[in-house]
């Protein structure tokens, strides 16, 4: 369905209501008071094309909505899916927030053991999350900006940077993947904590876009 039908169905929805409501008026209170059987036939009849007119707009507004709620894109107020071309990076960021607490109760949390080694089909089919999982994790990072949360990354288990590494590298980030083990083998003191904080403080638009690109193109894997 176009965007154009979805944004008329509030006035769909408001005209199937006056031809319903219409027609159980003539109903009701025409259609007894006819000074003749003709005009009580005659408004009887439109009474029946009111209601089908009504039930008919009903029934297309069911069929034109969306059937499958999208994790992306699924929007509670209007009970259907929004355009991709609508999907926004705080939409997207917003949902995996969202996803993300269903895999650890807090940040401090999802930093301890291996996230990634989560069994199941909590990634989605084919670990279709995994890498946005692995953008998300770094960019709150960035969001926050604190030196405890820069110690979540150097203090991480070494099997969790590898799986994050290996998300990344499955999306062909491979660059990004190796700077980031690199990163976390040789930080042991400040000044390579503080080299990490910049590495990913300076790749903060770049993890924004990744994560939209990534939603974008796989879109249909989201259901």
């Amino acid at each position: 369905m176009n965007f154009n039908v979805k944004k008329l169905i509030p006035v769909l929805y408001a005209v199937s209501a006056v031809f319903i409501l219409g027609g159980i008026a003539l109903l009701c209170f025409a259609v007894p008071f006819a000074s003749s059987a003709f005009f009580g036939v005659t408004i009887g009849i439109f009474a029946g094309l009111s209601l089908a007119l009504g039930g008919l707009l009903i029934y297309f507004i069911f069929i034109c909505r969306d059937e499958d709620a999208n994790f992306f894109l699924y929007d509670r107020k209007s009970g259907s899916n929004i355009q991709p071309s609508e999907l926004t990076f705080d939409r997207v960021n917003s949902r995996m927030g969202y996803f993300m607490s269903q895999l650890s109760a807090s940040q401090e949390q999802s930093w301890q053991g291996n996230l990634f080694a989560t069994v199941g089909d909590r990634f989605g089919v084919n670990g279709v999350y995994k890498p946005l999982v692995a953008y998300k994790m770094l960019y709150d990072l960035v969001q926050l900006d604190r030196p405890e949360v820069w110690q979540l990354f150097t203090s991480a288990e070494p099997t969790l940077i590898h799986s994050m590494c290996d998300a990344l590298a499955s999306v062909e980030e491979h660059a990004m993947a190796k700077t980031l083990v690199e990163a976390y083998e040789a930080a042991e003191t400040v000044a390579d904590v503080e080299w990490v904080r910049d590495f990913l403080m300076g790749n903060a638009k770049y993890f924004r876009r990744r994560m939209m690109d990534y939603v974008q193109a796989r879109i249909d894997l989201f259901y």
